[in-house]
């Protein structure tokens, strides 16, 4: 029988090697409503596999409607782990080199709309910035997070989109804030979430501690 020589370094190092959450769907990872037309919205996958994005809607809410003002269907493949970036060719030159798709009259927001990634399949939202049929005012605002002449990044620990457009929105829970016309992060998502790992590779990587 192997004799572990520190239960306590195996622990530790158990903790750190346990598998990451996949997402059930997409998410939306970064949201940037800056100044002028500096705007767009990061689309994250973290399924495990590729995702078809024909099967998903952006959508926006605008000035508190409860009906879709502007909608566009996304295209392509999305790779685990890559992002899809939506914006507009008028935005800054930072923004557009990373841009995958250009949907002017979608990415049109300011910080008192509502966005949505809809998967049409499903025919329901996998994710939404704030509430559905509300207008806050100038923005949704709480915790020194705010949807107005602000970047957005979700949480490298949040896994899954907020689906109900229903609820109150409190951006401080799922977000992280960056200043106004921050794009340095945009194109790419940091995140603990992702597939999980085969069991043989994870003892592979402790099974070195035992002697």
């Amino acid at each position: 029988m192997p004799r572990l020589r520190n239960p306590l370094l195996l622990l530790a190092t158990l903790a750190l090697l346990a598998p990451a959450t996949a997402s059930a769907d997409l998410f939306i990872s970064e949201y940037i409503e800056g100044s002028s037309l500096n705007k767009a919205i990061e689309i994250y996958n973290s399924t495990g596999a590729a995702v078809d994005l024909s099967d998903y809607e952006l959508r926006l809410y605008s000035n508190g409607a409860a009906a879709v003002s502007q909608s566009v269907t996304l295209s392509g493949m999305l790779a685990d782990g890559d992002v899809v970036v939506v914006s507009r060719s008028d935005a800054d030159p930072d923004i557009v080199a990373v841009t995958d798709i250009l949907a002017p009259a979608v990415i049109n927001f300011n910080g008192d709309d509502v966005v949505e990634l809809y998967k049409l399949s499903a025919a329901s939202s996998v994710d939404v910035i704030g509430q559905i049929g509300v207008d806050p005012g100038t923005a949704w605002t709480n915790g020194g997070v705010t949807t107005v002449n602000a970047t957005i990044r979700r949480k490298a620990d949040v896994c899954q989109g907020d689906p109900n457009g229903a609820d109150a929105f409190d951006p401080s829970i799922e977000w992280d804030p960056f200043a106004n016309d921050t794009f340095d992060g945009l194109g790419s998502h940091t995140s603990n979430c992702g597939p999980t790992p085969t069991s043989s590779s994870t003892w592979g990587r402790v099974k070195s501690l035992y002697r």
